[in-house]
């Protein structure tokens, strides 16, 4: 009997990686769906076919294989904090300023959240950061093949289309901006520092040497800031005690997000301004029109995914000046989510994605290594957002990364109150005996 289950469950194993891996490498390789494959007519608003037939294909197969594996519907649950962040972005397309894109984006926004939770529930911690470092791993390959053998691929030219000419040089691999790739490069080094010791030493210091000078080559300095705060936390949550955590952590999320903030609005201003103009990238600038608009909108806001990219119809031609009308983002994910869902939103969304999983992790036994990694990718995404905007932006890299935390500090949370009423044994042994993983 127990040689017919195994045997019954390798298939669906199977389709689990495979959902999995195909789902990551979609997320890695999107923006180069958007930028070189036809993609730039997603900002009228009108989308990639291509990836959104790909998502709703994964999701289809998650779903299967979810089932073969014996976790049936409960593999398929949202936690109710993520339910009720969807219900007011559903709702907001009562009020939207165009709700023909809004509803086409909440759509494949939707589908991707989901798939992050039903992997990492069904396959479990263990196999969910293997297909990730897997993927990561093969899209830095990748990417160094790219700068070697098609620079124009995978490095910035000054003939791809950017405005900004500080980007001329900079590596961006396969995945489309030097940011995005910055990005890619941080998660896979917190993905090779944190709970990773059954890993052999020399494929560790491969992968983090060259994530490392990839990341160098990017110029990515937001993610190269964050990635030093981001392991920063993790060392903590992984060294010290939970009062520690609990004090610790949220005073150094506090005095990022300000400090963060503050420095971005007002070096834009002072050096991009004034002293370095071939720089300029006026944030400040965006902000401000932001603000303006979330001045008049406070509430209810222009509607989830209806404030950018949908033509003349954009609250930006009358809110914003010259080239502000012309960009595509807020570089501030916060900002573009109050302009789009309004502040009850924003809060909504805060709750779900930041302020619940943080408290999850600092209050639940999780496993140290584990907690340490899934505090580090979202403190790495919580800090990133407040100078690139990626939170509920469908398949942007930081944000689906930052679900993946918010998934395990869920899962996890959960196993470690399981372990709580276990008597007589170890607490980190029960966890290992105890977790939600099917074997």
């Amino acid at each position: 009997m127990k040689i017919e289950a195994r045997t019954a469950r390798k298939p669906a194993q199977g389709w689990l990686y495979g959902a999995g891996a195909a789902f990551f490498l979609l997320v890695l390789l999107a923006p180069n769906l958007l930028v070189f494959a036809g993609g730039q007519a997603d900002y009228n608003g009108e989308g990639s076919s291509v990836r959104q037939i790909g998502y709703l294909g994964v999701l289809l197969a998650s779903i299967y294989a979810a089932w073969k594996q014996g976790a049936g519907i409960r593999a398929l649950r949202l936690p109710w904090p993520i339910l009720l962040m969807f219900a007011w972005c559903w709702a907001s397309m009562a009020w939207s300023i165009n709700a023909d894109v809004g509803v086409r984006r909440l759509i494949l926004t939707s589908i991707i959240i989901w798939n992050v939770f039903i992997i990492v529930q069904s396959a479990g911690y263990d196999r969910t950061i293997k297909i990730m470092r897997i993927a990561f791993v093969a899209s830095l390959i990748g990417g160094y093949l790219a700068v070697a053998l098609d620079p124009p691929l995978g490095i910035h030219m000054s003939v791809d289309g950017d405005i900004n000419t500080a980007l001329v040089g900079n590596w961006r691999g396969l995945l489309g901006h030097k940011n995005i790739a910055g990005a890619g490069c941080a998660f896979t080094m917190i993905l090779f520092i944190y709970d990773a010791a059954d890993i052999k030493k020399w494929i560790r210091f491969a992968v983090l040497l060259a994530a490392a000078i990839f990341l160098y080559k990017s110029q990515s300095k937001t993610s190269a800031g964050m990635l030093a705060i981001a392991v920063g936390c993790g060392w903590i949550f992984q060294r010290y005690d939970d009062k520690v955590r609990a004090f610790a952590i949220p005073a150094i999320m506090f005095l990022t997000a300000i400090v963060w903030f503050l420095y971005n609005t007002y070096q834009t201003f002072v050096f991009d301004n004034f002293l370095n103009p071939k720089f300029f990238t006026g944030r400040g600038f965006i902000w401000s029109a932001m603000f303006r608009y979330a001045g008049d909108h406070l509430v209810l806001g222009s509607g989830f995914g209806s404030f950018w990219n949908v033509g003349f119809n954009s609250p930006i031609f009358d809110y914003g000046q010259g080239y502000v009308r012309t960009v595509a983002t807020g570089h501030n994910g916060y900002l573009d989510l109050l302009v789009s869902i309004g502040l009850p939103g924003l809060l909504l969304v805060v709750f779900a994605c930041v302020v619940w999983p943080v408290y999850q992790l600092l209050t639940s036994r999780i496993i140290p290594q584990r907690g340490a990694l899934a505090m580090s990718v979202l403190l790495f995404g919580m800090g990133h957002n407040i100078t690139e905007s990626s939170l509920l932006e469908r398949d942007a890299l930081v944000g689906v990364m930052m679900i993946v935390a918010v998934a395990i500090a869920q899962n996890w949370e959960q196993a470690g109150a399981v372990a709580k009423t276990m008597s007589g044994s170890d607490l980190f042994t029960s966890l290992a005996q105890r977790r939600r993983e099917p074997a």
